[in-house]
């Protein structure tokens, strides 16, 4: 399965989140990550963000480990003024549905490296495009090859 979140240059010199998922490419303000005052409040540089990005993927594959067969989490990509943006996964025995999509909860009002309860309860998710199929095993290893 293809699936990443980097932090990288955009081609345009600056810096920002590239979301990789089936094939796709979305580019995502990585502000919010800097704005972060759950961890390190007083830096805003590009160390701090390379911290935040690491926790929040840390978080990932914390839900995902415990993700229960029956159970639903969602993985923040996306932190923006009017909305955040998810993978909702929803897992069946070894297979996991994932779903890209939003949510009207803004990104000022998430701490990125302390997503909590937003992990397995978002309300309002809206899906965007179509489903895709996983392998439970893939899922964790591709959050784990974004780890390493």
């Amino acid at each position: 399965m293809e699936l990443s979140l980097l932090f990288e240059d955009n081609n345009t010199g600056h810096k920002d989140l590239i979301l990789n998922f089936a094939g796709q490419v979305w580019l995502c303000d990585s502000y919010y990550l800097v704005l972060d005052n759950k961890l390190l409040p007083d830096q805003e540089d590009v160390n701090k963000i390379r911290l935040v990005l690491r926790k929040l993927l840390e978080q990932w594959l914390s839900a995902v480990e415990i993700f229960a067969d029956g159970n639903t989490v969602y993985l923040p990509y996306d932190f923006s003024d009017q909305y955040t943006a998810w993978l909702r996964c929803i897992r069946s025995d070894i297979v996991v549905e994932v779903c890209r999509g939003w949510a009207e909860k803004e990104g000022w009002a998430i701490a990125p490296s302390a997503i909590g309860e937003y992990l397995t309860q978002l309300p309002g998710f809206q899906p965007l495009g179509p489903t895709v199929l996983v392998s439970y095993n893939e899922l964790l290893d591709a959050i784990r090859n974004m780890l390493k």
